[in-house]
């Protein structure tokens, strides 16, 4: 009765944890994996996989503990194998450069440690210390069911605590693929969830945003919301830079954008032959004005934005078009445009009063983030430094 309770309980536990750290926190990882190994021809379902996975590990234990019977006692022993194997396979990352997967050191740890559990599971067969004698020194102190089941749980979840310690724990990874994920499932606004939930400095995830914001029409009036690095040069996919897609088909990309070339072109360089060649419309004349925004560049788009759209004191532009433009008309003593909205216009004299408030130049940009930093202004004149 008492090694029936502990089997019952280390598998309950065991599977317990490996299906929910599969499904709910390694899940992406592992879509990126069957992607990348697959070349984009299967994909990998978050609940099939992680129940197979779960099984596969519990087969595993199965056979372990057909070898090593003197392991009655300490149950939790046999499940070593299986938390092995566990964390080899979500101790692997993706290669910046080519986006292939590099699997870490358990590779090399693995071996060795069941070389010494074979080893240990040998010396305590014959010395007999798994069958009794690891727990003559605190039998005065429990009962021996008290005893076998606390013994067993801490051995578990120290092994499953070394599985979360082995594994990939990237946070800027995780977010970028579980941000590719939504936008392959058209969940744009779980993707900017999670952008702004993590407000990572990251080109790859800006990239990212960008283009959820692009597709829900949204990109002029919430992408300063979203933390944006690196420029204009993270609107689009650039090897040379380690910015791209590692789930999220290319093709889309460049198909909602309107037009793909055989060689891969920088976000500003694309954006220039597209202004040059009169191809600038439908979604790519907000990327061209993001693009001037991120870079800093108010005069380009003044130029820019009196080309594509009515600009009037009375013209309904998104947020940050009507922030740039009274930011712009402030630094001109002779602007080629004009441009006042009544309300921009006191939120940017409130902004300044708060600028002009503190002296220390930390706790001013303190106090400006906290109060504008989903702003264009604080964009900037601080995003680029305080994200650094």
């Amino acid at each position: 009765m008492q090694y029936s309770l502990i089997r019952v309980l280390c598998t309950f536990y065991f599977s317990l944890f490996t299906f929910f750290y599969l499904f709910f926190y390694q899940a992406d990882l592992l879509t990126a994996m069957q992607h990348t190994l697959s070349h984009g021809k299967t994909h990998y379902d978050h609940f099939i996989g992680a129940v197979l996975i779960t099984i596969v590990l519990l087969v595993v234990q199965v056979a372990v503990s057909r070898l090593c019977r003197q392991l009655r006692l300490l149950w939790a022993l046999t499940y070593l194998p299986s938390a092995l194997l566990l964390a080899m396979l979500t101790d692997v990352s993706l290669s910046q450069s080519s986006g292939q997967l590099q699997f870490g050191g358990m590779v090399y740890t693995a071996p060795v440690v069941l070389a010494l559990y074979a080893l240990l599971l040998r010396i305590g067969h014959v010395s007999g210390f798994f069958v009794s004698g690891f727990f003559v020194s605190v039998s005065q102190y429990t009962s021996a069911l008290t005893r076998s089941v606390w013994t067993n749980v801490l051995v578990m979840s120290v092994l499953l605590l070394s599985v979360c310690l082995c594994d990939n724990s990237d946070k800027t990874l995780h977010v970028r693929l579980h941000m590719e994920q939504c936008l392959a499932d058209g969940n744009y606004d779980e993707a900017l969830a999670t952008a702004r939930r993590y407000a990572l400095a990251d080109p790859n995830v800006t990239m990212l945003s960008t283009y959820a914001l692009s597709k829900k029409g949204e990109l002029g009036e919430h992408l300063f919301e979203y933390c944006p690095t690196g420029g204009a040069g993270s609107l689009m996919p650039d090897p040379g830079r380690h910015i791209m897609f590692e789930l999220y088909p290319d093709s889309l990309f460049y198909a909602h954008l309107g037009t793909r070339y055989l060689q891969t072109m920088p976000a500003r360089k694309y954006l220039d032959y597209q202004r040059r060649h009169g191809r600038l419309k439908g979604n790519l004349v907000d990327y061209q004005l993001c693009a001037r925004l991120l870079d800093r560049d108010l005069d380009g788009f003044a130029r820019d934005i009196s080309t594509f759209y009515e600009v009037n004191d009375s013209a309904a532009l998104p947020r940050h078009y009507r922030e740039a433009l009274t930011l712009y008309v402030h630094q001109h003593s002779s602007p080629i445009l004009v441009y006042k909205n009544n309300v921009t216009e006191v939120d940017f004299q409130d902004y300044q009063k708060l600028e002009a408030k503190y002296a220390d130049s930390k706790e001013r940009q303190t106090a400006l983030r906290d109060m504008y930093g989903n702003t264009y202004w604080y964009y900037y004149q601080y995003r680029e430094y305080y994200w650094k």
